[in-house]
């Protein structure tokens, strides 16, 4: 078993491929191919070039990955929400 098994990781979109797939680079600068997951393909999630994402490496090829969704700011944080006061 690989030390990413199971756990999710922020990446970046670098790429949108055929297929709708998508190239992805992760944190420690590694490059893996991801397509959407059931929930992200099912709510119709638009994901593009430059967005930061939260995805899960697969179980058997570390190179292949599945995208959750975009990330989001967390809705408590100031800098997020211009109309909570600080």
């Amino acid at each position: 078993m690989s030390e990413h098994d199971g756990q999710l990781l922020d990446a970046t979109v670098l790429a949108e491929l055929p297929q709708r797939l998508f190239r992805l680079s992760l944190a420690d600068d590694t490059t893996i191919i991801a397509g959407l997951s059931t929930e992200a393909k099912r709510l119709g999630l638009p994901i593009n070039v430059g967005m930061r994402v939260t995805v899960r490496r697969a179980r058997l090829d570390p190179a292949r990955g599945t995208i959750f969704g975009p990330q989001c700011s967390h809705p408590l944080d100031p800098a997020s929400n211009p109309r909570q006061p600080s």
